[in-house]
C-alpha cells in the first residue's frame, strides 16, 4: 500500500475538543494509557509542542501529573517543531550554522562579477564592504529557508513568474543556490534543508520512538515531509471536536480554506476599548485587579500581542502590586552586557572622545576602569574620573581620541588622559597600533571572536556571587535580577562567540574589528534571557504561545491589526501576490491560524478580556483586529462602533503611587548656616543674589555649577572667553600702543588663534573652528575702535587689574566688613586730558543702562538688576587710580557682531541712581550677613537649577493640574 496515496494512515488523530484546554488533556491521555501499572514510561516517546514556553510547560504538567498520581516517571523527550526535523536523519556532513550559511552566500556574491549580479540588485555594495554584502547574504539565507520550508524550488518559482525580469532574477539565484551549496561542501559543512530533501530522497529518515504531535497546527510542509517518512507510529493530538476534523489535514494542520467562513464565540463584554499604550496598560491592570478577586494571580495570564506592549504592562501591573514574569524575556542587546558590547562597537569604529566618555560610564565598565586606575597601596579614596573627565570635555571640547589633547586640557585635567590611556590598553587587542584614519588591519572574524572572548572575560571574568563581592557589591548583589540577568546574558554572548570561534576557515572573511563587533551586536537582539519565575507572578506571554496556556483568566492586549493576524508585509523578492501563487505562509494561512488560535482562547477558558487599543506604542493608529470580522454583520457593526467610541467601564484600581499630593514628595533642600558662610564677594555675585538668593548659594557657596559633556561648539560664556582673552593679551603686549588698525588687529588674531590653540587644540570640532573664525571678524571690528580711541588720546593702562581683600577692598555695613574682589577687563587713561576710564568688554551690542537697569511696571521707577558698574566705582580708590570715583568713566567695550555696535558706550547714570545703587549694595550684604537664601519667587531666565528648585516642566505641570482641579472644585 503507499502512504503517498493514504498519508491519513502514517498518522492516528486524537480530536480531545477545544471546551478545555489541550496540554493537560493530553496529559490525561497519558496518564490512562499507563492504567493500573503505576508506571508512567514514556521515554519511547518524542513529544513535539508548537513553542519552547508550551514544551516547557508541558514538561511541568506531566512531572507534576505523574507525582500527583504516585507514578513512577520516566520522560519523553519534548522538543519544538522547528528541531523536530534534524532529530530524524544523521546529515551527511556537519549542518552549517546560520552565520555559516550567510558566509557561504556572501562569498559567492563577491566572487561574482558585479555586471552579472544586475537582476539580482540594480545597485551593488560597495566590493571592499563586508556589512552591507553580509546583510545581503542574510536576506537571501532567509529567503532559502522560506522557500524550503514549503518545499517550493527556485526553479519553482520561475515557473509561475511572468516578467523576463523576474524570470531571469530568480534563474540567476537558482544558480547562486548551487554555488552557494558548492562553498558548503568544500567547507565541509551542509545546508540544513538540503539535508532534509536528500534524506527523504535516500528513504533515511528514522525514528526509533514514537512521535506525539501536541497542538502543531501549522507546521510548515518540509516538516510534514520528513514525518510522512517516519517508520514509528505518530499521534497528533488536535484541540477540537471531531465533528470539526475537516478542518484539519491528516497530521492535525490547519486547512486554511475551511476557516474562511468560521465564526468566533465571540461577545461584547470579552473586548475592552482603550486609547493609547498607556491607557491600554491601565486597561489591563483594570481587568486583572478584576479576575484577582476570584482567582489567584498564577491563575491569571496576560498575553502580549507585541513586544512593545510588554515594559508598560509591567509597570501597571507592579503598580497595582502584581509581581510579573515575562515569558518573552528580555534581549540579550538590552542587557548589561549587550550595551557593553554596542558602546565598545561603537568607539572601535569612531574612536572619539564622545564614544569613550558613553562606554566609561557603563557600570561594569566604570568599576573596572576604578580599580585599574587606583592605587593598590593608597588607602585614600580615589576621585572618580567621571568628574575631570566630563569637566575637560564641556571647556576643551576635543573630538578625536588619535589627536593630542590642547595643552590646556593637558595641564588641569591629567586625569582625563591617564582615563584615555587606560582604555585604550584594555581595548588594545580590538585596537590598531596608530589610531589615525589610515586602513584597518583585518582578521578572520573567528579570530576577533577568540580575541572578544579574552576580552570580556577581563570584566566578567568568573561572574558569579564571589566576582560581584570582588567588585564592591556584596553577596547581595548576587541574587539582584539585573545582575542575575547580566550573568545570563554573559553566558549567552559567551556561548554565541564560541561558536564563531570554530567558524569554517573556508567561509570565514577577513574583517576588521569594529565590523566584527558590528556582526556580533545585531545578532546580540536574536538572543534573550529571562528572569526567575516566583509562584505567585502573573506570567506574560506572547500571541503565539497563548493557544496552549492552561490559564483559568486571561487578558490579551493589542487585539488590533497589524499585530493579530500578523500580515506578510512587502518582500523585495517574495511580495504577496507572488506567495499566494505559490501557496506558502500568506495573509489566508495567518488569518485562519490566529483564528483557531482565538477560538480556543475563547473557548478553554471562563473570564478572558481583550484589550483593543487605538495606538501603538510609536503612536501609529493600530485599526482593530480583522478577526472581529469573524461574526456576523450585525455583531461586526455594532463592535466597531464600540472600540470607536473608547469607553469602558470605570474599575477602582489602587496604585503604589496614588496620593492626594498635588505636587512632588521630593524636597527641596533648606539651607540654615549657623553662621553666615560669605566672607567676600565678587562683583559678578552681586547680581546672582539680586536673581535668587537661593541660587546665588548653589553656585558662590557650594559650589555647584552645570557641566555639559554633550556640547558640540562653544557656549556663549566660553564664546566671551575667547574673545576676552584675544583682547587681554593685546593689552599686555607691546602693541597695545599701536595706531596702525591693520597691524591692531593682526596682534589680535595672533593673541586669538594662540589662546585657541591652548584651550581646544588644532583639531578642534568643526563647529569650533567656525567660531573663531567669527570671533575673528569681530575683532576687525575691535581693531577699528582701538584705533580711534589712540587717536583719541586714551592709552590702555591696565589689563585684568585686580581687586581683593588683601589688598583693603572691602564693605562695611553696620560695623562687620564683607570682602569684595573683582578683575578689570582694562583700565584707560587719556594722555591729553588725564581722564580715567574703566572698561567691561562685552560680546553683544547692549549698552550698560539697558543691562543694569529696568523698568517696574507698577510705579514706573528704574531698579538696579545688575550692580557691576557701581561696584567698580567703589573699588576704584583700591586700583591706584588718582581720581575721585565719580569722575572715572565706567563703560562697556562692546565687540558685537555688527560693526555699528562695536564700540565704547560708557554709562550714564546719574548721582541719585548711584546713590540707590550703594544703598542696595548694603541690602545686599546686610541679608547675606542674616544668612537669608531663600528662593526668589521670580523666575530666572536661564535656570541652572531647575531639577534642585522643581521649576522645570513636569512641576509646573503639577502645578498647573492642581490649579485647575482646585478651579473646578471651586
Amino acid at each position: 500500500m503507499s502512504f503517498d496515496l493514504f498519508p491519513e494512515l502514517l498518522c492516528r488523530r486524537e480530536f480531545l475538543g477545544w471546551d478545555r484546554p489541550l496540554l493537560p488533556g493530553v496529559v490525561r491521555y497519558f496518564i490512562d494509557q499507563a492504567g493500573e501499572t503505576g508506571r508512567l514510561d514514556l521515554s519511547d516517546w518524542i513529544c513535539v509542542l508548537p513553542t519552547a514556553q508550551s514544551m516547557l510547560r508541558f514538561g511541568r504538567l506531566l512531572q507534576s501529573a505523574a507525582d500527583d498520581q504516585g507514578l513512577d516517571y520516566l520522560a519523553p523527550r519534548i522538543t519544538t517543531s522547528g528541531e523536530l526535523a534534524e532529530l530524524l536523519y544523521q546529515p551527511e556532513a556537519p549542518i552549517a550554522i546560520e552565520f555559516e550559511q550567510t558566509l557561504a552566500w556572501a562569498r559567492v556574491l563577491r566572487h561574482r562579477d558585479a555586471e552579472s549580479l544586475r537582476p539580482l540588485l540594480p545597485v551593488l555594495p560597495e566590493s571592499d564592504a563586508i556589512g552591507p554584502w553580509l546583510e545581503l547574504a542574510g536576506t537571501l539565507r532567509r529567503l532559502t529557508a522560506d522557500l524550503a520550508a514549503h518545499e517550493v524550488s527556485f526553479a519553482d518559482v520561475v515557473s509561475v513568474t511572468d516578467s523576463d525580469a523576474e524570470q531571469a532574477r530568480w534563474k540567476l539565484l537558482q544558480e547562486l543556490f548551487e554555488l552557494y551549496l558548492g562553498e558548503l561542501a568544500t567547507a565541509g559543512r551542509s545546508d540544513p534543508h538540503q539535508q532534509r530533501r536528500r534524506a527523504i530522497k535516500r528513504k533515511t529518515i528514522r525514528s526509533g520512538r514514537l512521535i506525539a504531535l501536541v497542538g502543531t497546527s501549522d507546521l510548515n510542509p518540509s516538516i510534514a515531509k520528513v514525518i510522512a517518512e517516519v517508520e514509528r507510529d505518530v499521534v497528533a493530538f488536535i484541540a477540537a471536536p471531531e465533528d470539526k476534523e475537516a478542518c484539519f489535514d491528516w497530521l492535525g494542520c490547519l486547512k486554511p480554506d475551511a476557516f474562511a467562513e468560521f465564526q468566533l464565540p465571540l461577545t461584547d463584554d470579552h473586548l475592552v476599548p482603550a486609547g493609547d499604550i498607556a491607557d491600554q496598560a491601565t486597561a489591563v491592570s483594570e481587568a486583572v485587579t478584576e479576575f484577582a478577586s476570584r482567582y489567584q494571580p498564577e491563575q491569571i495570564a496576560v498575553g502580549v500581542t507585541d513586544d512593545s506592549h510588554v515594559a508598560a504592562t509591567e509597570m501597571q501591573l507592579d503598580g497595582c502590586g502584581f509581581s510579573t514574569y515575562r515569558h518573552v524575556g528580555w534581549t540579550v542587546a538590552s542587557t548589561a552586557v549587550g550595551r557593553l558590547v554596542s558602546l565598545t562597537a561603537t568607539l572601535i569604529a569612531r574612536p572619539t572622545w564622545r564614544s569613550l566618555a558613553a562606554l566609561v560610564r557603563h557600570g561594569d565598565v566604570h568599576r573596572f576602569l576604578l580599580a585599574q586606575l587606583n592605587e593598590p597601596q593608597s588607602d585614600a579614596a580615589q576621585p572618580d574620573y567621571l568628574i575631570p573627565l566630563d569637566q575637560m570635555l564641556a571647556n576643551h571640547l576635543p573630538v578625536r581620541l588619535s589627536d593630542p589633547l590642547p595643552p590646556a586640557a593637558l595641564k588641569h585635567y591629567p586625569a582625563a588622559e591617564q582615563l584615555r590611556r587606560a582604555v585604550l590598553a584594555w581595548l588594545a587587542p580590538l585596537l590598531p597600533k596608530h589610531l589615525s584614519d589610515g586602513p584597518r588591519p583585518t582578521q578572520p572574524i573567528a579570530d576577533w571572536c577568540d580575541r572578544l572572548l579574552h576580552w570580556l572575560d577581563s570584566i566578567y571574568a568568573d561572574l558569579g556571587t564571589a566576582d560581584l563581592e570582588a567588585a564592591g557589591l556584596g553577596a547581595a548583589d548576587a541574587t539582584r535580577p539585573d545582575r542575575r540577568l547580566t550573568v545570563e546574558a554573559v553566558a549567552k554572548v559567551r556561548d554565541l562567540l564560541t561558536r564563531f570561534t570554530k567558524l569554517s576557515r573556508h567561509l570565514d572573511a577577513p574583517v576588521t574589528a569594529a565590523s566584527a563587533l558590528e556582526m556580533i551586536t545585531s545578532r546580540l537582539s536574536d538572543l534573550r534571557v529571562g528572569q526567575n519565575q516566583n509562584t505567585d507572578d502573573i506570567q506574560i506571554h506572547g500571541w503565539l504561545d497563548l493557544a496552549l496556556d492552561d490559564s483559568p483568566a486571561m487578558v490579551v492586549v493589542g487585539f488590533n491589526h497589524p499585530f493579530v493576524p500578523s500580515a506578510v508585509t512587502s518582500d523585495p523578492f517574495l511580495p504577496g501576490s507572488l506567495r499566494s501563487r505559490l501557496r506558502i505562509a500568506d495573509n489566508e494561512r495567518r488569518y485562519a491560524r490566529d483564528l483557531y488560535a482565538t477560538q480556543l482562547l475563547l473557548s478553554t477558558r471562563r473570564d478572558i478580556r481583550m484589550i483593543v487599543g487605538k495606538h501603538s506604542a510609536d503612536g501609529t493608529p493600530t485599526p482593530p483586529s480583522r478577526l472581529l470580522s469573524a461574526s456576523s454583520p450585525p455583531d461586526v457593526a455594532r463592535r466597531i462602533r464600540m472600540l470607536l467610541a473608547g469607553t469602558r467601564d470605570k474599575v477602582n484600581v489602587s496604585h503604589r503611587w496614588d496620593s492626594d499630593r498635588k505636587t512632588t514628595d521630593l524636597p527641596i533642600p533648606e539651607f540654615h548656616p549657623d553662621e553666615c558662610p560669605v566672607k567676600s564677594m565678587s562683583v559678578t555675585a552681586f547680581k546672582a543674589y539680586l536673581e535668587c538668593p537661593y541660587r546665588f548659594y548653589l553656585r558662590h557657596v557650594l559650589n555647584l555649577k552645570p557641566v555639559d559633556d554633550l556640547a558640540r561648539e562653544l557656549a556663549a560664556n566660553q564664546f566671551g572667553d575667547l574673545v576676552h582673552a584675544a583682547v587681554e593679551h593685546f593689552g599686555e603686549s607691546a602693541e597695545k600702543d599701536e595706531a596702525d588698525e591693520k597691524r591692531i588687529f593682526e596682534s589680535l588674531r595672533h593673541h586669538l588663534h594662540q589662546y585657541a590653540a591652548d584651550q581646544y587644540g588644532d583639531h578642534a570640532e568643526s563647529a569650533v573652528r567656525l567660531q573663531v573664525r567669527q570671533a575673528e571678524r569681530r575683532l576687525h571690528f575691535v581693531a577699528a575702535e582701538q584705533a580711534k580711541r589712540i587717536e583719541q588720546g586714551w592709552r590702555i593702562h591696565a589689563t585684568e587689574a585686580s581687586v581683593e581683600e588683601s589688598k583693603g577692598a572691602s564693605i562695611t555695613v553696620d560695623g562687620k566688613k564683607m570682602g569684595l574682589r573683582g578683575r578689570f577687563d582694562r583700565i584707560d587713561r587719556n594722555v591729553q586730558t588725564g581722564q580715567w576710564a574703566i572698561l567691561d568688554y562685552k560680546t553683544h551690542g547692549h549698552k550698560p543702562e539697558k543691562k543694569h537697569l529696568r523698568k517696574n511696571r507698577d510705579t514706573g521707577q528704574y531698579e538696579w538688576i545688575d550692580l557691576q558698574l557701581p561696584l567698580y566705582r567703589m573699588m576704584v580708590p583700591f586700583l591706584g587710580i588718582e581720581a575721585p570715583p565719580q569722575e572715572v568713566q565706567l563703560g562697556y567695550f562692546n565687540v558685537s557682531d555688527k560693526a555699528e555696535e562695536s564700540k565704547i558706550n560708557i554709562a550714564e547714570f546719574d548721582e541719585p541712581l548711584m546713590e540707590q545703587a550703594k544703598d542696595l549694595i548694603h541690602q545686599c550684604v546686610l541679608r547675606i550677613f542674616a544668612c537669608d537664601f531663600a528662593p526668589s519667587d521670580q523666575g530666572v531666565m536661564y535656570d541652572d537649577y531647575e531639577m534642585i528648585l522643581q521649576t522645570g516642566v513636569a512641576s509646573r505641570m503639577l502645578a498647573g493640574a492642581a490649579i485647575a482641579e482646585g478651579d473646578n472644585d471651586q
